[in-house]
């Protein structure tokens, strides 16, 4: 864990993470990313999060939430490959 702006997160491929708001700075952008397999992990999501950060000119993500989610019947229908996907948005910032 380590601070920056006065919040506590953590640093993954650059770009800092924290469930916090910091509220010295704008906002780039707000992005979402799901892993459509449950047995993905944390790390994967965050992969993710950090490249659609940087390719926005970011290097924070704030308000940053995750979790698994179960599909609905629709769902699985749609050529979702599990029954549950892992998720992760935010909002990307320039620290």
């Amino acid at each position: 864990m380590e601070e920056r702006a006065g919040v506590k997160g953590t640093t993954h491929e650059g770009v800092f993470f924290t469930e916090s708001t910091i509220g010295s700075t704008t906002v780039i952008k707000h992005v979402h990313v799901e892993i459509s397999r449950q047995n993905a992990t944390l790390a994967e999501v965050k992969t993710r999060l950090a490249s659609e950060v940087r390719a926005c000119g970011g290097d924070g993500l704030m308000a940053f939430k995750y979790g698994q989610k179960k599909h609905s019947g629709l769902e699985l229908l749609a050529f979702k490959w599990d029954t549950e996907s892992w998720h992760g948005e935010g909002d990307a910032i320039r620290l």
